[in-house]
């Protein structure tokens, strides 16, 4: 494509992106797309077909996704097929995605956005990315794209941790895909243990909320998406053992969004001239100990009102490939979420303040340094000593009641409460 054809496309796309209504972008549109709550952290995952979104690959695809990315207006936008790798022109870059993120969805005040890839995976994010890797260790079949968010601490309690995944392609059940798909996920459950444990190859902040999302392919068996909610590990010998991933050490969830968030219609890959049935292909796995949902659907503008349509900025065929009504390739899949505020005394994330977190107090009391949040430090200065009880004590919700504040002793008195209350009687310390 020479220069001015360049211009030409970039300059449509600009065009169209000006026109559209500003307030869709800021949630008041009075339809399913708007967030519940201004506070909600909206999450994207959309495999866009292979660099169809970039204006010299794609001109009418490209007016498409900036007309999609702005009626949505996402926090975290996890994108699937950036940089196709067989064509005759070079692959798609992050730098490229950037820049593109820049021209047709500017942030406020000039900011800019901020994107990590990883295989054909990318993250683009409105707040800043650390602990940024292409793939676990060990690895699966494919790379991921993986960083912690780093969220502003006025608006939220923690970061968030991502994995943007884009698993193998086709095969039933019992295939070599499935399995390749299967070791995706064993690998993916071995690494958010390690996430969770001290030490090792990375470390999350106790209660860190995560999500593992992207396209999955799940047109097998349903054990690679098990094994991402309950952590059975398949081939324990290599990825180690079964590891419920949640913090509180329960299963992952499935929020299950559904087309325009009403009816029951939930595929996410749909073309009518293939000879695969529409199926459920791309999810958003979270941590439902961390993490609340607010709204979630599966854009479908074809199935949109007039009125939707017109109040989003959006078209009818803005998430269907070229002039076609059926083929949809990948829909965009959206969930917003609220990041839940864990008291520091809340040592198992049940989210609450009770007698398990006092006995978990009680075993790791004493601990002289190294100390963590799961052992019984609250105050986070790496031991377990009195202190962490006066926190417990204050934070105590056991029948609803809360118990009022006590002044902080010398350490010689913390030291004596805390013998008189490993010397009690379990019962008396349960009342």
């Amino acid at each position: 494509m020479n220069i001015l054809s360049r211009f030409a496309s970039w300059g449509f796309l600009a065009c169209i992106f000006w026109q559209q209504p500003h307030d869709c972008a800021l949630g008041n549109t009075g339809t399913f797309i708007d967030r519940q709550q201004t506070t909600d952290l909206r999450v994207v995952s959309y495999n866009v077909l292979w660099d169809s979104i970039f204006p010299d690959r794609d001109a009418v695809q490209a007016t498409k996704f900036a007309r999609v990315v702005n009626a949505l207006d996402p926090d975290l936008l996890n994108l699937q097929e950036i940089g196709f790798p067989y064509g005759e022109d070079p692959p798609k870059t992050d730098l490229e995605l950037l820049n593109l993120m820049n021209t047709v969805a500017p942030l406020a005040g000039g900011a800019s956005w901020y994107v990590h890839m990883g295989g054909d995976n990318v993250i683009v994010s409105k707040y800043p990315l650390s602990l940024k890797r292409t793939n676990t260790n060990p690895g699966g079949n494919k790379s991921q794209a993986i960083a912690l968010v780093d969220l502003p601490d006025d608006q939220f309690p923690s970061d968030f941790y991502l994995m943007n995944n884009h698993y193998k392609c086709c095969g039933g059940v019992g295939s070599s895909e499935d399995a390749l798909r299967q070791q995706q996920s064993d690998t993916i459950v071995s690494w958010l243990h390690d996430a969770r444990t001290p030490g090792g190859l990375v470390n999350l902040a106790p209660g860190t909320p995560f999500a593992i999302l992207g396209d999955l392919n799940i047109v097998g068996g349903q054990g690679p998406l098990n094994t991402l909610l309950d952590g059975n590990i398949y081939e324990e010998w290599f990825y180690g053992s079964d590891s419920p991933p949640d913090w509180d050490g329960s299963t992952l969830t499935d929020p299950h969004p559904i087309h325009n968030a009403t009816g029951s219609t939930d595929y996410t890959w749909r073309n009518d001239f293939s000879s695969f049935d529409p199926g459920r292909l791309d999810y958003i796995i979270y941590s439902d100990s961390a993490l609340d949902v607010g709204n979630k659907f599966v854009l479908n503008t074809v199935s949109m009102t007039s009125a939707q349509r017109l109040a989003t900025g959006l078209e009818r065929l803005d998430v269907t490939i070229g002039n076609s009504s059926s083929n949809f390739d990948h829909l965009p899949v959206v969930v917003d979420f609220r990041l839940f505020d864990f008291a520091d005394s809340d040592f198992n994330f049940s989210r609450g303040v009770d007698g398990a977190d006092l006995s978990t107090w009680q075993t790791g009391f004493g601990t002289p340094s190294g100390a963590s949040r799961g052992i019984g430090d609250a105050d986070r200065d790496g031991d377990v000593d009195g202190r962490d009880y006066l926190i417990w004590q204050r934070q105590h919700n056991n029948l609803g009641v809360q118990v009022a504040p006590v002044p902080e002793p010398a350490t010689g008195c913390m030291l004596l409460i805390s013998f008189l209350l490993l010397a009690r009687p379990q019962a008396n310390q349960l009342r």
